[in-house]
């Protein structure tokens, strides 16, 4: 059985995405659709842990983050053992490098 944990971050990013659509772009119905797809997606990870790219290959930084795409946002994630930890979700327009590895790349 895979077992699903969300870091304080993801939690965070999740309601940051849903407080950000429904009140600036003034559609909380839009927000919610949203936040479904990207915890529907999630759920996807469950059954299919390895299906997200890995991360290392596309910014030549070693790391184990996966991620996964739900519409405009990226999902990072680490599948260990029998667990998926989600760190963080992220809009696919801001820079996720910076964010995930803030100091570490450009030192």
């Amino acid at each position: 059985m895979t077992n699903l944990f969300f870091s304080n971050k993801a939690r965070q990013d999740l309601r940051k995405i849903q407080e950000y659509i429904s009140n600036e772009q003034e559609s909380p119905q839009d927000a919610l659709k949203v936040i479904e797809n990207i915890l529907n997606r999630i759920e996807r990870l469950i059954s299919f842990p390895d299906t997200g790219t890995l991360l290392s290959p596309k910014i030549n930084f070693p790391t184990n983050y996966r991620y996964a795409r739900a519409a405009s946002h990226l999902i990072f994630y680490r599948h260990e053992n029998s667990n998926i930890y989600i760190d963080r979700i992220i809009h696919e327009k801001r820079d996720f490098i910076a964010i995930l590895f803030p100091g570490n790349l450009n030192d």
